[in-house]
């Protein structure tokens, strides 16, 4: 692989599952960075992804039990030997990642576009991303802990009536699904555990961000659908791309009517209510 590139300051996306991702995907895209031309239905790039997953079954972890590759990440030498199978795996599937765009091939690394991915995984394999790419700086994006958990076990939910025709898992369910990958175990099928997977999720993020610094930037889900005007320039300026004249196009696609929607649901704002302490400790009200 082209040094140059490992010298450059990718885009890289972290945060919880079902926080926005995909939608901030959306907006860098129409702003002009470049993140994936094997991007799937989740915006995921596939090559990264399949790079992440990697990662975390080195580590022993999945991305719904990521806690066993935050513990092996904190060692200066795991990091640095899986880091030599990341660069192997990334100069392997680049031209999976590049499609037809060809960016990567332009004479300098200045005339580069600005570039990235998306895959919740990278907040627990960042610290291997540090070692490939140490320019990288990273956009957390995060949602209310309600929503995120009932958006999962909706998830979970469907998958599961897919896979078994089943609304509640035994203890001991183990499905194969294809957005999904394996589901092990309850976690992520009530409310209360998908609540500590963001909670988990979030913790690591800002973790990872204050160690970053000024390469570091948090977005609120809610701010983004609610106050685009303030926030998508403010994404556009981290990532060194020209501020949009105008909102239109990057409009399409943000209703804010999804921020706080747990408000609408009883069942919902009393869970909040329950999980109020956990909340606030991330700046969130019940």
């Amino acid at each position: 692989m082209d040094p140059r590139l490992l010298k450059l300051s990718p885009i890289v996306v972290i945060g919880m599952h079902r926080s926005g991702t995909r939608l901030l995907v959306e907006i860098l895209a129409k702003l002009g960075v470049f993140m994936g031309a094997d991007r799937q239905a989740d915006s995921e790039s596939v090559a990264f992804m399949l790079i992440n997953e990697g990662i975390l079954h080195q580590c022993g972890a999945f991305w719904s039990e990521p806690m066993s590759a935050h513990f092996m990440l904190a060692e200066p030498d795991a990091v640095e030997q899986i880091a030599v199978n990341a660069r192997e795996a990334l100069a392997a599937r680049l031209e999976q990642y590049a499609g037809p765009s060809g960016w990567h091939l332009a004479a300098s690394g200045t005339e580069l576009p600005a570039f990235g991915w998306k895959d919740p995984r990278n907040t627990f394999t960042l610290p291997v991303w540090k070692q490939v790419f140490p320019n990288l700086r990273t956009i957390h994006i995060v949602r209310h802990g309600v929503d995120v958990a009932a958006s999962l076990a909706r998830r979970h939910a469907q998958a599961l009536r897919a896979a078994t025709g089943e609304a509640v898992p035994s203890a001991l369910t183990v499905i194969r699904d294809h957005a999904l990958g394996v589901l092990s175990s309850r976690r992520g099928w009530t409310l209360s555990e998908a609540l500590t997977m963001w909670e988990q999720y979030v913790e690591k993020a800002r973790q990872e961000s204050a160690a970053l610094g000024e390469r570091a930037l948090e977005v609120r889900f809610e701010d983004l659908l609610t106050q685009p005007e303030r926030v998508i320039p403010a994404i556009a300026k981290f990532c060194r791309v020209p501020a949009p004249a105008g909102h239109g196009a990057l409009l399409d696609g943000l209703e804010p009517s999804r921020a706080f929607a747990f408000r609408r649901d009883p069942e919902l704002v009393a869970f909040a209510g329950s999980a109020r302490e956990v909340l606030a400790r991330y700046g969130y009200a019940a």
